[in-house]
């Protein structure tokens, strides 16, 4: 058992580290879930109601896609941070 995992103090467990880790990542891509989410919808709005106006629709394609990396980085992030943690605890 590694420091950084565990930390008691008599008979007691303050904390695991790897545990609030974990639930501080899920917490913050729960948040930014509903931010991409909010973001997809406006784009997606200010996409379809460009019509003739390149500049407009080319402004949402690339908000569009910018949003879907970023949900992919979260995504990443999330299921890499476990690993790292335990790794580190090592």
């Amino acid at each position: 058992m590694s420091l950084l995992s565990v930390v008691t103090f008599p008979g007691f467990v303050l904390a695991d580290v790897s545990g609030a880790f974990n639930g501080l990542a899920a917490m913050f891509a729960g948040w930014l879930a509903g931010i991409l989410a909010f973001i997809l919808v406006i784009e997606g709005y200010q996409y379809m109601f460009a019509l003739d106006d390149n500049q407009k629709a080319m402004h949402a394609k690339r908000a569009i896609g910018a949003a879907i990396v970023g949900g992919i980085l979260v995504v990443v992030a999330t299921n890499l941070a476990p690993t790292l943690v335990s790794n580190f605890g090592k």
